[in-house]
């Protein structure tokens, strides 16, 4: 096949990638950020709202402002107990690490849909439009718009964690728990919501298998949207409701051992391209590896601020080394040895993450796969428009997710 004609291909496929990546925008995010000409806020709908306990009917969802135009994920943990009581029960055992989110994360977190565009710098909490989530109850004496009353998070900011949101009602009589899992993208620099349903029973298994003193149970709500599939879980706590537990995480990495296995196989057959290949994969791997050690390492730095180095070592370093490494190969074997290898690196690090990964990130992987060969294929070959070309690719290719596009 003539090398014009795999360009041309590989081309078509960085445009297919990306297209589709706009078309499934959305699918890892919460709802987008509101439009400057939007209507007056809708009242919240009475048949939406559901009895917990108390006196306050709980709106079960989140919202990035006071109105149901804003709803974001389904609340899918109560808790019958009041937020201090909820908290502690939460906090204190001997299997997790939950930690307060801080003002700073609170704020660059805003999950799936924070300002790209500000990604680099760190932000207060007051500073950070649409970083707040809402719920709403109606008492006795009308509705209201709660603020969370706490925020915790388990694991790490810029490798996967669970996030919890939580809504006290005014009597106390209920915490509403809104749970999520969320990873850091380092090519979108924000965080994307795989789902919500693990990490409630996540929660649950805490009080089931662990020293807390609770009686566990499903209902079935039928709330709609939000990624909820209309059932909740109810957390009943006793006195000693704020006992430690355990969290039971089951994540395999059986598929990054096997993958690790067939590389080393194919490795033989082009050494070289198989060393660029294996660097590449190391330097997607490496940056998530590095930016988790370094957050523990220094929890007082903002997470921002670790990621923006790293996030540059792969936007500029990954591109710059095909360039420097591929003429040292033929075309068609750097061309593989780029795929196969930053493949294998994606593959790896959401493998490693344990998520589900979003329609839109993969076709979007697989058009900077398709912008990085180019790339490779253009140097080896020395054809300048097939390298330019495939260098341009990339730039947008990175350019579309900062922009909120993808």
């Amino acid at each position: 096949m003539k090398r014009t004609t795999v360009a041309v291909a590989l081309l078509l496929v960085v445009g297919l990638g990306l297209g589709a990546s706009g078309l499934f925008a959305g699918a890892g995010d919460e709802a987008p950020p509101p439009t400057v000409d939007e209507p007056a806020p809708t009242p919240v709908d009475e048949a939406s709202l559901i009895a917990v306990a108390g006196d306050y009917r709980l709106w079960p969802y989140t919202s990035r402002r006071t109105a149901v135009e804003g709803r974001t994920l389904a609340i899918n943990v109560l808790v019958y107990a009041d937020a201090e009581t909820t908290r502690r029960a939460i906090e204190r055992r001997s299997g997790t690490d939950w930690e307060t989110t801080t003002a700073a994360e609170a704020a660059a977190t805003a999950d799936a849909d924070a300002d790209a565009v500000e990604a680099l710098v760190e932000r207060d909490w007051a500073d950070a439009h649409g970083s707040d989530r809402y719920s709403y109850v109606e008492g006795p004496s009308g509705g209201v718009w709660l603020e969370e009353t706490f925020e915790l998070h388990d694991g790490t900011y810029l490798g996967v964690r669970d996030h919890l949101r939580a809504y006290e009602s005014p009597d106390g009589a209920y915490t509403a728990v809104q749970a999520h899992e969320e990873y850091y993208d380092w090519f979108r620099l924000r965080h994307t919501v795989p789902g919500i349903d693990e990490p409630a029973v996540r929660l649950e298994d805490e009080f089931i298998h662990g020293a807390v003193d609770a009686e566990v149970s499903r209902e079935y709500r039928g709330i709609e949207g939000g990624w909820s599939d209309g059932w909740v879980s109810v957390i009943e706590l006793t006195a000693a409701g704020a006992a430690a537990g355990a969290l039971l995480r089951h994540r395999t990495q059986a598929a990054a051992v096997e993958l690790a296995r067939r590389a080393r196989r194919e490795a033989s057959r082009h050494a070289g391209a198989a060393l660029l290949g294996a660097t590449l994969a190391a330097i997607v791997v490496g940056v998530r590896v590095a930016g988790v050690a370094v957050e523990t390492a220094l929890p007082g730095v903002g997470p921002k601020l670790i990621a923006a180095p790293l996030y540059l070592l792969m936007a500029v370093g990954m591109p710059a080394l095909v360039v420097a490494r591929a003429p040292r190969s033929d075309p068609s074997a750097a061309l593989l040895g780029v795929v196969a290898g930053v493949g294998a690196g994606f593959v790896i690090d959401f493998v490693a993450l344990g998520v589900a990964v979003p329609p839109a990130l993969l076709v979007h992987r697989a058009a900077l796969l398709a912008a990085l060969g180019t790339v490779a294929m253009g140097r080896a070959a020395a054809d300048r428009p097939v390298l330019a070309a495939g260098l341009a690719a990339w730039a947008v290719g990175l350019a579309l997710p900062l922009a909120d596009v993808i």
